[in-house]
């Protein structure tokens, strides 16, 4: 049985070339390297400015022909990428819906930027229904023939709540939606996705998403809530790797049964703490899908708890173990102009993890739903230890050790800043609304029932 669970798939693009968009092709561009941060003591104002900055970027960072956002930007020397991902244009519409919501945009703004990303995907080239993972924004062809699972898990998520949002949009949406069929990315024989689909070598990945714990649990969420996938299989995504293969703990637990599956129900130890890993001990694989769903509120002894855990992990790893005076890391860019992959290696199921040594703001916002005052302060003392907001707000990431600071802003690493902060200021707006999705209540008892930790 071959599983894999992320592998920074879609965050990372080391393999695409860097090049420059000048700010003509851009509705706007970056114009300082620093600006005065918001100061105020109070959280809901402080972060509220954060969004504002952070609209910014999916604001002017915009193919002006395409209406499509750069995969990143890098300042100082400006360089600004001219393709993006289906993840990067899926967030780019929840980021646009949120800067709705916080009336940063009105209503009909809104309605028209997304029309306008929406003529674009019409446009872009597919494969038996999908989009393709990556596209050349000045060509708009596909990057590499490839079809990605995750990040079709999400565009497609996020297609429905544009749906949900704008009725004069949703029959465009609905379309797309009704061309695809994840099934065709599923194996039937593990009951796990295949990582994605090789169309030149006519063959699917060798590996799947089998963790549990990952950012590809949005795939099982919508083809559940579609009807493609029955409940049942979530059962057969694994707690931890196999205890044969080789990880970076043995895992600890029982067998049990449940809807007709039987299934380890495996964790890890972190002092005396037990928690079901990820692949790389990374945020972002616990809390990405709390974009959607609120499980938190939904599964408080079940993946909800995990998800605390896990925010519990990373806040002692990085200060007590690591000794840095900030927590909270991801795959992001690093000071030297690259992308890595970072997390707690001890909560990864992955040999050694990922390296604990970039922080990433983005990675720290996340966990707003599990320890607010937690997330406030370390921010604040992000601001107060480091030169590390501009005009799009936070950057990147920084090293702890060597107090540089990666000045690069990621459409990937906004978009989830952007949501999570809707989320926590606006009364879970974009949850609710893939709440009211059609067959979400199989989702709610599905969270409900999983518990790991009674």
């Amino acid at each position: 049985m071959l599983i894999l669970i992320l592998t920074g798939i879609i965050g990372c693009n080391s393999t695409l070339s860097r090049k420059k968009f000048t700010s003509r092709d851009l509705k706007g561009f970056p114009t300082q390297i620093y600006k005065e941060p918001p100061d105020s003591s109070e959280p809901e104002e402080f972060l509220r400015a954060i969004a504002g900055d952070t609209w910014k970027y999916f604001r002017d960072a915009v193919d002006q022909k395409s209406g499509l956002v750069v995969d990143k930007v890098w300042l100082k020397p400006d360089e600004v990428s001219d393709y993006t991902s289906i993840t990067n244009i899926g967030l780019q519409m929840l980021s646009t819906i949120s800067a709705m919501d916080f009336g940063f945009i009105d209503s009909i703004t809104a309605e028209d930027n997304i029309r306008h990303v929406l003529t674009s995907l019409k446009r872009l080239p597919k494969y038996n229904g999908f989009l393709y993972n990556w596209y050349d924004l000045k060509s708009l062809k596909e990057s590499r023939r490839y079809i990605s699972t995750v990040d079709a898990g999400w565009l497609y998520s996020s297609l429905a709540i544009v749906a949900m949002t704008f009725p004069d949009l949703a029959q465009t949406c609905n379309i797309m939606i009704d061309q695809t069929d994840f099934n065709w990315l599923y194996d039937d024989t593990l009951h796990h996705f295949y990582l994605g689909y090789d169309i030149e070598q006519e063959c699917y990945s060798p590996y799947h998403y089998g963790l549990l714990c990952s950012e590809s649990r949005i795939c099982l969420y919508w083809s559940i809530i579609q009807g493609k996938i029955q409940p049942e299989f979530w059962y057969s995504q694994e707690r931890t790797l196999p205890v044969n293969y080789e990880q970076e703990q043995k895992p600890q637990g029982n067998w049990k049964e449940q809807s007709g599956t039987h299934y380890f129900n495996g964790y890890y130890q972190y002092k005396d703490l037990k928690i079901v890993p990820s692949w790389g001990g990374a945020l972002f694989e616990f809390l990405m899908p709390g974009l959607l769903i609120n499980e938190r509120e939904l599964a408080p002894l079940g993946i909800g708890e995990n998800n605390r855990r896990a925010v519990e992990v990373h806040i002692d790893y990085a200060l007590t173990e690591m000794g840095y005076p900030v927590w909270g890391m991801s795959p992001s860019t690093n000071p030297e102009r690259g992308y890595g992959e970072y997390g707690v290696p001890l909560i990864g199921s992955r040999v050694g993890g990922y390296s604990p040594v970039i922080v990433s703001p983005h990675a720290s916002i996340l966990a707003l739903p599990y320890a607010p005052e937690a997330v406030y302060s370390n921010l604040k003392t992000m601001l107060t230890k480091y030169d590390i907001y501009g005009e799009y707000g936070f950057y990147d990431s920084l090293d702890p050790k060597t107090d540089e600071i990666g000045r690069a802003y990621l459409a990937l690493d906004q978009g989830m800043i952007m949501v999570t902060l809707n989320n926590h200021l606006n009364d879970n707006k974009m949850v609710r609304r893939f709440e009211r999705l059609a067959g979400f209540e199989k989702i709610k008892n599905l969270l409900t029932e999983d518990e790991f930790y009674r």
